[in-house]
């Protein structure tokens, strides 16, 4: 073998070395609690960028984009507070609160471009009363963020939880006209300061596997319907119709017959991150 061959192999070698090291370096720091703590804080936050992407759809008029963004902001909420619990975040990355940055994007997510949307695609009433019930869902909306009682021990929510993001794409979608829309909204603003109870998708263990059997399914439904824009479909209207009534007629259901699995009336702020 000639010398230039020799060195070529060394070379190559030493290359290979390099890159195995590297890869079980790499390897070994994902592993580390601090690592998945921050890989966890960073994929919350792609939230945002969800937010960004769905609001610059609004201003162009693409509701088809929009909703997208926001489907996917709500795959992305669901996961982070699983991944939160599981990996510790709050005890490996204490420098990031998790709940503050989680509820700066459902903020975002969950209230300001749906409430843009309903504006932006004329779903409430036209002026004045459209831009009037738009603030009044903004001013509910951010009081009940404010809460330091949002969730029950048993993660029931506390008042209707500014989950726009499925309330608004539902009543796109089924092409509610504007008064009943307004009065929807109306309503369920009026209980974000009450006491009335509400479903959390993931957290609430008694009827866990159907509630988020539901909530995949609505979401899934929202996407064929809305790539399938302006054809009508009967059937995914049904189900449309289906996960609102079950997680509202849950909430009526634990608000009558009181906490669930030896929770109680305990109040806490929301845990959906941490």
């Amino acid at each position: 073998m000639s010398h230039a061959a020799k060195l070529s192999a060394t070379s190559g070698r030493l290359l290979a070395t390099a890159m195995s090291t590297k890869t079980s370096t790499e390897t070994a720091a994902l592993r580390h609690p601090v690592a998945k703590g921050w890989f966890v804080h960073s994929f919350t936050a792609l939230g945002a960028l969800c937010g960004m992407f769905g609001l610059m759809a609004v201003g162009d008029r693409n509701y088809k984009i929009a909703i997208l963004w926001l489907a996917i902001a709500m795959v992305v909420d669901g996961l982070d507070g699983l991944a939160a619990r599981k990996y510790e975040v709050k005890t490996h990355v204490p420098r990031i609160d998790g709940y503050t940055l989680d509820l700066i994007i459902d903020f975002v997510t969950c209230i300001v471009i749906p409430v843009m949307f309903m504006l932006r695609f004329f779903m409430l009433p036209h002026n004045p009363w459209g831009a009037i019930i738009a603030s009044f869902v903004m001013l509910m909306s951010a009081l009940w963020m404010s809460r330091t009682d949002q969730m029950t021990s048993d993660h029931f929510f506390n008042g209707f939880p500014c989950e726009w993001n499925m309330i608004v794409p539902t009543l796109f979608l089924l092409n509610m006209k504007p008064w009943p829309t307004a009065i929807a909204c109306i309503l369920l603003a009026l209980t974000q300061l009450t006491n009335w109870k509400f479903l959390h998708p993931m957290q609430v263990r008694k009827f866990r596997p159907l509630t988020i059997t539901v909530t995949v399914v609505w979401l899934a439904t929202v996407l064929l319907m809305t790539a399938d824009l302006p054809a009508r479909n009967p059937i995914g209207e049904a189900l449309l119709i289906a996960c609102p009534l079950y997680i509202v007629g849950v909430g009526v259901w634990r608000t009558i017959n009181g906490p669930t699995g030896g929770g109680d009336e305990t109040a806490m702020p929301s845990t959906m991150h941490c």
